[in-house]
């Protein structure tokens, strides 16, 4: 087995950050959103985040101000008069660890959720994403996105890969199997929970590591210092079998995003919106499914003029992915055709309908699933950027009359899909034949020798074929069709009215070619 453990030891931090950035900055810069680096860039301001009044974290301005964790939130105060300080929101971290969560089902559905981080068996996933080094970036390079730090570190049992990511002193994040305990021995105490409040009396023994203290006669550690923590160590170590929860993805996908600023831009809309794809890429990975249709909705500021607002702005896939540079270039499209009608707030992202797909096959040569999946994708961009009706494609309808029996309509239109059902069931199995080249409008002959004449006498092959219908629309057509060869044996499909009208000629008409 190989765990990853992710430990966010700035998760307040990043968290106020993601949700609390409205009431700090420039109401109309929304120039805050196109960067992920949480510390420096967003904010040039010392912030920390205070619990109980002391300060629990700090970011890098706060620290060269001399502000420490441990202190009062006043003595903070009083080493710079810029300190921004927010009070610990348990419920947002939650929220940042829920995001977390279902980006990592991404890589594997074995997701276990930790106060301040999570742990993922990818033992079964190594071969799929082509090694743990290709999982740990993209991992990390995903939680960025979502505003979120990580630190990261493998073992091969789940509290093993804990204890490592919780050590800012570890050199390897992946270490092989037998050198697990060496590692581990190598920890400081203050990684072990069961220990906190002995770290001094151990330190007076001389004893630093874990490795020291499992040197420890076991009966003397039980008696001074409790049975939990040997039970931590066994688990560590893997001499006693742990029990995990499982993180259970929401049964519907309906996220929600505040924005740390108003935003009156759709490019910057993209960027927090693909925070949000990110999340509905793991749940939708960990379903074997792929998304049909999507609904971004843009949740506008309210005014004194009107109410909270939204706009929707969905997107129906010609072909059902779960990809997300494909959804993210969708999105974008639409988003540059979009005038917002006031200021963003908040978004949200549901998925409308989801369809069962299984893992992409990763062929040699391209088949039949990849080309027509490269044809849908282009159909999509086609369609986001030009519109749904300006994309479209040639459709059979229940109707005898030739002209009547084929139109354009849009690609995907579920109109469009019920009629071409009923065509099926409609028409004949046995089909006559029919040209592959119809002209617009037939075109009248002329007869020689009783005979129709295009570019030299016609001789007809196959016929007739009665076709009589319309009545119901007062476009009736009654005609004979034939299939006729000229002098160059090309093959013509003709054909006679069946009501003669000395207006209309010889009643012969030419309305198609045989390629």
């Amino acid at each position: 087995m190989l765990w990853i453990a992710l430990h966010l030891p700035q998760l307040p931090l990043d968290t106020a950050l993601r949700f609390r950035l409205r009431h700090l900055s420039d109401p109309a810069d929304s120039s805050i959103l196109e960067s992920t680096d949480a510390y420096d860039s967003l904010l040039d301001k010392p912030v920390v985040i205070c619990e109980r009044k002391l300060v629990g974290w700090c970011n890098q301005r706060a620290e060269e101000a001399g502000i420490r964790p441990g202190m009062s939130e006043s003595s903070a105060r009083a080493l710079t008069g810029e300190l921004q300080a927010f009070p610990r929101d348990l419920d947002q971290e939650a929220q940042a660890l829920h995001e977390a969560a279902l980006w990592s089902l991404h890589f594997t559905p074995h997701v276990v959720l930790r106060p301040s981080g999570l742990l993922m068996e990818v033992a079964a996933s190594l071969r799929l994403f082509n090694g743990a080094q290709n999982i740990a970036s993209n991992l990390l390079s995903g939680l960025l996105e979502l505003g979120l730090h990580a630190r990261l570190a493998s073992a091969p049992t789940a509290s093993g890969a804990w204890l490592r990511a919780q050590s800012d002193q570890i050199n390897d994040v992946f270490i092989a199997p037998e050198l697990a305990d060496t590692a581990l021995d190598e920890l400081p105490l203050h990684v072990l929970d069961s220990v906190q409040t002995h770290l001094e009396t151990l330190a007076d023994i001389g004893c630093r590591t874990i490795g020291q203290l499992r040197r420890l006669p076991r009966a003397g550690v039980a008696r001074r210092f409790g049975k939990e923590v040997l039970r931590e160590l066994d688990r560590a170590y893997g001499d006693e079998t742990e029990a995990h929860q499982w993180f259970e993805a929401p049964i519907v996908f309906d996220a929600k995003l505040e924005l740390p600023a108003r935003v009156e831009s759709t490019e910057a809309l993209l960027f927090a919106a693909r925070r949000l794809l990110l999340q509905l890429s793991g749940w939708l990975a960990v379903r074997h499914a792929a998304v049909a249709s999507i609904t971004l909705w843009l949740h506008h500021e309210s005014t004194r003029q009107r109410d909270h607002r939204s706009t929707p702005l969905t997107i129906v896939l010609g072909m059902p992915s779960r990809d997300i540079d494909h959804l993210t270039l969708l999105l974008r499209e639409r988003l540059v055709q979009l005038d917002l009608i006031a200021p963003v707030i908040e978004i949200a992202l549901k998925a409308d309908q989801i369809a069962e797909q299984a893992a992409p096959n990763t062929e040699l040569f391209p088949t039949a699933a990849s080309d027509a999946e490269t044809t849908g994708r282009l159909i999509e961009r086609l369609q986001s950027r030009l519109g749904n009706e300006a994309v479209r494609q040639l459709a059979m309808f229940a109707d005898h009359r030739p002209e009547k029996s084929i139109a354009t309509t849009a690609i995907n239109s579920r109109q469009n899909t019920r009629r071409n059902k009923q065509a099926d069931n409609l028409l004949p199995h046995a089909a006559p034949a029919r040209p592959t080249w119809l002209l617009q409008q037939p075109q009248a002959l002329i007869t020689r020798q009783h005979k129709p004449f295009y570019q030299s006498p016609l001789t007809l092959l196959t016929g007739p074929e009665r076709i009589e219908a319309g009545w119901w629309d007062d476009e009736l057509a009654a005609r004979d069709y034939f299939i006729a060869q000229n002098e160059n044996n090309a093959l013509l499909w003709i054909f006679r009215l069946r009501t003669m009208n000395k207006e209309i000629g010889s009643g012969w008409f030419l309305h198609g070619f045989f390629g």
